[in-house]
């Protein structure tokens, strides 16, 4: 007993089994985690190394290349790029896509083994490096915390309070403040005030050292008790860093604050800080558990932070910079929108070409399959977010198709007078086999999507899973429900009444008569076809290329960045204070919240990481909408350029090519720094010239070489009185940002404490060769004979021979001049070889494609020595790896879909007939891009494979029919005809739902490239099937007109 017979027959039971779909559907709906986007596990470490002092060639040389030969030992590398700059070495580790993804624990795990085991070659005074492999995290719920008249200190104590009691929050896993710098102690000591009084920074530092330097006393046993003994009197407070004892070497003693000033202080330099609006800001980031649903985490976090609102004082507020449940929930409303007006559309349709019955029969079919959906969804751990919503609104045509085929079978059978058991179960029956062919070929095609192992293809892989369920289960539905509904909802006695074929209505014969024009005309027609496709395919160099599009956040993000040659902290942060004021203005802006240093967090998948700096400052701003963005950009690109003329800044928007910092990159390798930069340079000055670049895009990545005082080492002068590169360095680093001698600690808080040298008004000293250098471990050579001679006659004190062993010495004694030099700022290497990258963005109204082909042949023309290679990075790179994953998978699905082909054929002649008019659908996709200016983005190749899979469904059906009217007797030239002019509904109908069921995705800027794809391949597509495909199988088939 056929599926569709053994439905109708348990009627009950199928009743009852839809009922149970019904509730656990919207159960599961209800249930299933809803997330912002797919999770997306980053196969990529950091292994960061601080080695204090020294410069960024030194930690190339000492650091960098060392642990970069002990990495490239471990198997499944795919990239390694690493950054030296001066006292750090960060390289980032990209394990290959074909890594699985319950292995790359392991593969972390070799990599410390591999970085530890290189500790021993590194150099002396170089920290152990540390790895970092949690950059999968992103902090969904981002806030800004502010409160006019409050310090830092005190926004902290409340963001940290806020931490402690949302972490116990269900869902919630993990939080950050940042932008916070805790305090500093300042020890300030003034030379001149110091020689006076004859104390040396030496007596500082030992006294400082010996209260803060936790004391063991052991324990003490007492009547078979033991009792820890605890001396009491370390430091807790700044107070009591004054009024530390100082001894000096007359016996004399003073409190530390006779002779210093001991402060709080900030940091210098500064090294991050947020701004919300102008004001200075914390920011309080929470990340979420996987696969949790994000609105209810949400919903439960702003309750809570309701409650805590009351407990924090007044003035004190949370600003939501960057809130995923909004967003989460703003694109299931949309989903629901965009369902109710695609069931809308196909109802209405049917309803007008089928009759309101049978709209009505499909739309509940269509309803129940997405709702069936839902609980097998979330069986298989899948979850709804923004690729999975929008799988929905594509297949949302394609699940009518089954039901279409079916329905219309049934009334035709009705009007044919066959019989209602007839009419009801013949189609369903003859067509179950082709049908379900034609529905695995349209899942088919999407596999090489799913198995793509690279970002792109992770990203998009729930598209063929939610494809795959609901075009499955409308099969089930168009084979079930259909012939059940049909049963008592159609006017069966009123179509069995027809008085004559439906096929002998007016339109259906205008449509057998061009056929029969056509089909005497079989070559004309095919070549008109053939020309067409040519004309399509030259036009396709006049499509735009992206890789992704942009998202369509209302948020766009400002990146500015200053020479460090012409650094200054306090500069940068008055240019964000000044922007973020005069963005602020402008109308269409809600919020702007500015970082300085670095990207504040990975708030969302698709967030841009950028470079590390005090040269570097970012902005995100808020705007009404996408619209107002778009139209903004230019007017804060001209005010950006013109306000801040030596700076570089960029407007981004979020884009899943978070890898390329442009979109336009060519990088160079080889050996040498200034060989490089030439190369790097012809690189610029071919972009200048190319009309399709922003002009003050053109940058280079590499930082030109900075300032750097040099202060030569006068070896053997230093050594004759024990002074060491040591306390030099200490001496200037004193004298400068301050040398760190410890922390105060208040509860688990680590406040550090700085000694520096100032002049006697608090400010820097700016004459360096005077600077006093002294000893930090005690020249006990500057002793002679004839010293301890004197004192023991009595002529000199122990006092004058501490004096003399701890003496200070101007700067100039003990180095040969402080000069300007210049060195490399920054080094930069990819997999082992150090390299640069000339960078450009295209102009708004073209590509990264456009640009890139207008100097692709002069760039790589340029000579390189011998040693030295090129190769295009950036989006080119990105797509490129995407494409040719895809292509590679090609194979596998062509031969999947031939296989389907010749099993449900058994014919090779008719399975070319199908392949061979696919590439016809360019017809219609080269013009739809063009006209809706619209690029050929990755979403667009997917659309084009699934278009792909539609027309291969449909040209199944209509050669089946034909297979049908042949072994019915029918001569084979009229069962061509006539089985084409009966799928003619059909095939209209699905191509017209799936069309209109996409308009709602047309003005989408992630999906609106696949919409016009589907929907002009597919109404191209419909004129293939219906007259370029029974031409061809003619002409294959030798078929004249009897």
């Amino acid at each position: 007993m056929h599926i569709s017979e053994l439905a109708y027959k348990y009627r009950v039971f199928y009743w009852t089994l839809v009922a149970a779909l019904v509730f656990g559907g919207v159960y599961a709906f209800i249930k299933i985690a809803k997330l912002e986007d797919p999770e997306i596990v980053v196969m990529q470490a950091m292994v960061v190394t601080i080695y204090p002092g020294a410069s960024a060639e030194e930690v190339e040389e000492q650091v960098t290349n060392v642990l970069e030969n002990e990495i490239r030992t471990i198997d499944n590398i795919a990239l390694i790029k690493s950054t030296s700059a001066a006292n750090t070495s960060q390289i980032s580790v990209t394990l290959s896509f074909t890594v699985p993804e319950d292995e790359i624990t392991q593969y972390w795990d070799v990599l410390r083994r591999k970085v530890n085991g290189a500790v021993s070659q590194l150099p002396s005074g170089c920290m152990a490096p540390m790895v970092m492999d949690d950059f999968s995290d992103v902090y969904g719920m981002f806030y800004a915390v502010r409160g006019e008249g409050f310090s830092k200190a005190e926004l902290n104590k409340y963001a940290n309070y806020i931490k402690k009691e949302l972490l116990v929050v269900e869902g919630v896993k993990r939080i950050e403040v940042i932008g916070y710098q805790p305090p500093v102690v300042n020890i300030e000591l003034v030379p001149e005030k110091l020689a006076q009084l004859g104390v040396y920074p030496v007596q500082v530092l030992m006294a400082v050292n010996s209260q803060l330097s936790p004391v063991y006393g052991g324990s003490y046993e007492q009547q078979g008790s033991s009792l820890r003994i605890n001396v009491d009197g370390r430091v807790t407070s700044i107070d009591d860093i004054r009024n530390m004892t100082i001894n000096g070497f007359e016996d004399d003693q003073m409190k530390l604050s006779d002779i210093a000033n001991v402060s709080w202080g900030e940091a210098e330099p500064a090294r991050f800080s947020m701004m919300y609006n102008g004001v200075e800001a914390l920011g309080l980031a929470i990340s979420m558990e996987s696969d949790c649903n994000v609105i209810d985490v949400g919903e439960r976090v702003e309750a809570r932070l309701d409650e805590l609102m009351g407990m924090i004082p007044v003035g004190v507020t949370m600003d939501k910079i960057f809130f995923q449940p909004d967003k989460v929930s703003e694109a299931i409303d949309g989903f629901m929108i965009n369902l109710v007006e695609s069931v809308l559309v196909v109802v209405l349709v049917l309803m007008f070409t089928m009759g309101f019955r049978s709209g009505v029969i499909i739309g509940i079919g269509l309803v129940l399959t997405v709702l069936a959906t839902f609980p097998i969804l979330y069986m298989l751990d899948g979850t709804l977010q923004r690729i999975s919503l929008g799988a929905f609104i594509v297949a949302m045509g394609m699940l009518v198709d089954n039901a279409i085929v079916v329905q219309d079978g049934i009334i035709v059978d009705l009007q044919m007078k066959k019989g209602v058991r007839y009419a009801l179960f013949n189609t369903a029956k003859k067509t179950a086999m082709p049908l379900l062919g034609a529905t695995s070929i349209a899942v088919i095609t999407f596999l090489p999507v799913y198995l793509s192992p690279d970002t792109a293809g992770v990203y998009v892989g729930d598209l063929f899973l939610v494809l795959c369920i609901s075009l499955l289960l409308s099969w089930v539905f168009a084979l079930t429900q259909v012939p059940i509904f049909s049963s008592f909802m159609l006017p069966i006695r009123k179509l069995s009444k027809a008085p004559t074929s439906p096929f002998d209505r007016p339109f259906y014969k205008k449509m057998e008569k061009l056929l029969h024009i056509m089909m005497d005309k079989k070559v004309t027609t095919v070549t008109v076809a053939a020309v067409l496709l040519g004309v399509a395919l030259f036009g396709f160099k006049y499509v735009n290329m992206t890789f992704f599009p942009d998202f369509n956040y209302n948020q766009g993000i400002i990146e500015y960045t200053i020479p460090r040659k012409d650094v200054a902290v306090k500069d940068v942060l008055a240019d964000m204070k000044d922007i973020s004021d005069t963005l602020l203005q402008m109308e269409g802006i809600r919020a702007v919240t500015a970082s300085h240093g670095m990207t504040p967090i990975r708030y969302c998948l698709v967030r841009p990481f950028n470079q590390t700096g005090d040269n570097y400052a970012e902005f995100i701003v808020e705007f009404d909408d996408f619209k107002t963005m778009k139209k903004m950009r230019s007017k804060i690109e001209d005010y950006l350029s013109e306000a801040y003329p030596d700076a570089m800044t960029r407007f981004r928007m979020y884009n899943l090519s978070i890898m390329a910092s442009h979109t336009v990159e060519v990088e160079f390798t080889g050996p040498d720094m200034n060989v490089l930069r030439q190369l790097e340079e012809k690189a610029e000055d071919v972009m200048r010239r190319n009309p399709f670049v922003v002009q003050r895009s053109i940058q280079s990545a590499q930082d030109p070489p900075s300032k750097t005082l040099v202060a030569h080492y006068a070896e053997d002068a230093a050594r004759a009185i024990g002074t060491s590169r040591t306390d030099i360095s200490n001496t200037f680093l004193a004298a400068t940002d301050g040398m760190p001698i410890g922390n105060l600690w208040k509860g688990d808080a680590a406040y550090p404490i700085y000694l520096k040298l100032r002049n006697a008004d608090g400010s820097r000293i700016t004459y360096l060769d005077n600077l006093p250098v002294w000893n930090m471990i005690p020249n006990i050579g500057a002793i002679d004979e004839k010293d301890v001679s004197d004192v023991v006659f009595g002529t000199q004190t122990t006092a004058d021979l501490q004096k003399k062993v701890v003496s200070s010495v101007p700067m100039s004694q003990v180095v040969d001049g402080i000069d300007l030099a210049f060195e490399e700022a920054v080094i930069y290497h990819t997999n082992g070889h150090r390299a640069i990258e000339a960078q450009c963005d295209p102009v708004e109204w073209s590509s990264p494609s456009d640009a890139r082909s207008y100097m692709l042949d002069e760039i790589e023309n340029i000579e390189l020595p011998e040693g030295y290679s090129m190769r295009w990075v950036g989006e080119y790179d990105l797509s490129k790896m995407a494409l040719t994953n895809i292509i590679n998978l090609l194979p596998l699905a062509a031969v999947l879909i031939v296989f389907v082909l010749v099993l449900l054929f058994n014919n090779i002649r008719k399975t070319l007939i199908v392949l061979l008019c696919l590439p016809l659908a360019a017809i219609g996709i080269v013009p739809g891009l063009l006209i809706f200016d619209q690029p050929f983005s990755f979403v667009a190749i997917v659309g084009t494979i699934g278009m792909a899979g539609m027309l291969i469904k449909n040209s199944i059906v209509l050669i089946d029919e034909i297979d049908v009217q042949m072994k019915s007797g029918v001569v084979a030239y009229d069962a061509v005809i006539k089985a084409t002019v009966s799928r003619i509904r059909p095939v209209m109908m699905a191509s017209l739902t799936t069309i209109l069921g996409m308009i709602p995705l047309l003005p989408d800027p992630m999906y609106g490239a696949l919409a016009v794809t589907v929907m002009c391949g597919l109404l191209v597509g419909t004129i293939i099937t219906l007259v370029i495909l029974p031409i061809i199988y003619a002409l294959f088939f030798k078929i004249k007109q009897s």
